[in-house]
């Protein structure tokens, strides 16, 4: 006997991915966090898939909160969370998080995704000590620094560079804004940056309402000479 399914309800996590995820999040997360997620200018699709998956994972743990909004109703929250694309997903950004998936994180990049979910509702970037002792010097610098990763779904590199980026944010929070863009759905944006192969990784730092771009590297980058650019960009 088949079971006669409806295209759009096809779920995205499967039973046994559901069953390992809700064990996790329950035994990992430590307070509730939230996803907010924007939809309503552009890439239909992948909005019609995000908001999927986002109701999936809230479904699978009480600690998860999900908002759904379309900018096209609610155009004053473009401005409040500085959204130019859709989709876009800020994680538990009233926390004061800056971790921002512009595009879908589908493929390889949905459990990196989740692995930042769950550092986030600990509070804790999970980093070696050395890093953070590198990472320590970016509260010297009066000023913020945009890390953009440029990824597709099919490279299985990119989430380590993502989650290494993500945890950057977490370590340095408010100071330091991740952002995983998927280069398919922003061409405009990876043309702008000559993205050619991926990750490609730009970090620019915000001054004076200018965003410059100040290190760029492709590729997975370790993470103490991660840190050290980092650091880099914000000191010159």
């Amino acid at each position: 006997m088949g079971h006669t399914h409806s295209h759009s309800h096809q779920r995205i996590i499967d039973e046994q991915t559901a069953s390992q995820l809700r064990a996790r999040f329950d035994a990992e997360m430590s307070r509730p966090i939230e996803l907010l997620m924007f939809k309503g200018v552009g890439n239909e699709e992948y909005s019609h898939w995000t908001e999927q998956l986002l109701k999936e994972l809230d479904e699978l743990s009480d600690k998860i909160k999900v908002e759904i909004h379309d900018v096209t109703l609610e155009p004053d929250l473009i401005e409040e969370f500085n959204v130019a694309k859709t989709p876009t997903i800020l994680i538990d950004p009233r926390a004061g998080y800056k971790i921002r998936y512009t595009g879908a994180p589908a493929g390889y990049e949905a459990w990196a995704f989740v692995e930042t979910m769950i550092l986030v509702s600990r509070d804790d970037s999970g980093l070696p000590d050395r890093v953070r002792e590198i990472l320590k010097e970016a509260r010297n610098y009066d000023k913020e620094a945009h890390i953009m990763i440029f990824v597709t779904p099919t490279c299985p590199y990119c989430p380590n560079q993502v989650l290494l980026a993500n945890r950057f944010a977490i370590e340095l929070k408010g100071q330091v804004e991740a952002d995983c863009v998927e280069a398919y759905e922003n061409p405009d944006l990876a043309d702008m940056f000559h993205v050619s192969a991926v990750p490609h990784n730009v970090i620019a730092v915000r001054e004076d309402g200018k965003e410059i771009p100040k290190e760029i590297s492709i590729g997975v980058q370790p993470d103490e000479k991660y840190a050290m650019d980092l650091i880099k960009a914000l000191r010159d």
